[in-house]
């Protein structure tokens, strides 16, 4: 005899072992974490969310956005709405059922999480290449809002390493590098020019041959994971974390080479006398 299926309640609490949060599966199922927590608690069965819960439970991500309830006349069930709507206030929701498809549609930016094992992430974005586009702003918020949630879930002993990959416009794909999620958040927010420019200014700092100036991300990809804290990261947080002298790479040197040549040569003409 086949074994029964899980209920909701089940699945939730399985990823929830998984490390997955509250917030992270409501935003799966595009509903609020009071919902998760009601089936969580089983005030409810959730048995609209089954079919979701029990995709990321064997896959790791959710293609399927479960379906909004409705009335016998076919109108969707009003629900009481988010304090920014009005405290108790009831409101008609949108109705989010349907598949995500990976196609590209039009200048939208398009971010997918898949869970991994004992707490990984990855983090898939694509975006516009448009330098203007609003699609850029909002991924680049979405990216820094998840690796601001990593920092914020590391413990005592654990700390969230993210291996950042970037794809640029013209097809190029590299690996920048790997940071703890405090470190990268710190980083990003120290350069104020947004994380696009930032990572494509950690690529142009570690490949000689690559001009990011010109050439826009159109991909990224986040890979969090979970790692013991090591004796050395203990003994700077011990120390109050002074962060040591980063050696330059061989584009820093060089880049710095070059601006050297170019200060001395206008100093060489700006030293010449005015003609006669």
């Amino acid at each position: 005899m086949a074994d029964a299926p899980l209920s909701a309640q089940d699945l939730v609490r399985l990823l929830r072992g998984r490390g997955i949060s509250t917030a992270e599966l409501a935003a799966e199922l595009h509903r609020s974490p009071r919902m998760v927590r009601a089936i969580l608690n089983g005030e409810t069965s959730g048995a609209l969310y089954r079919e979701t819960l029990e995709e990321l439970a064997n896959t790791g991500r959710a293609t399927k956005v479960p379906p909004r309830r409705r009335l016998k006349d076919g109108s969707l069930v009003p629900v009481r709405g988010r304090v920014s709507q009005g405290q108790g206030k009831v409101v008609v929701p949108d109705d989010p059922g349907g598949r995500y498809t990976t196609d590209r549609q039009g200048g939208r930016a398009q971010i997918s999480t898949s869970y991994m094992a004992e707490g990984g992430r990855i983090v898939e974005a694509r975006i516009p290449k448009g330098k203007t586009a609003k699609g850029r702003q909002e991924a680049g918020k979405r990216l820094v809002d998840m690796i601001r949630s990593a920092a914020k879930g590391q413990s005592r002993d654990k700390q969230k390493q993210i291996t950042a990959r970037v794809t640029f416009s013209n097809g190029r794909q590299m690996e920048v590098n790997t940071y703890n999620a405090s470190t990268m958040l710190k980083r990003i927010n120290d350069d104020d020019s947004g994380i696009l420019t930032w990572l494509a200014s950690e690529a142009g700092n570690r490949y000689v041959n690559l001009d990011t100036t010109e050439v826009p991300i159109t991909g990224v990809q986040l890979n969090i994971v979970e790692t013991p804290k090591t004796d050395e990261y203990e003994r700077q947080g011990r120390t109050g974390r002074q962060r040591r002298t980063r050696a330059l790479s061989d584009a820093e040197k060089l880049r710095q080479q070059q601006r050297a040549a170019l200060e001395a040569a206008k100093k060489r003409r700006g030293g010449r006398g005015a003609p006669s």
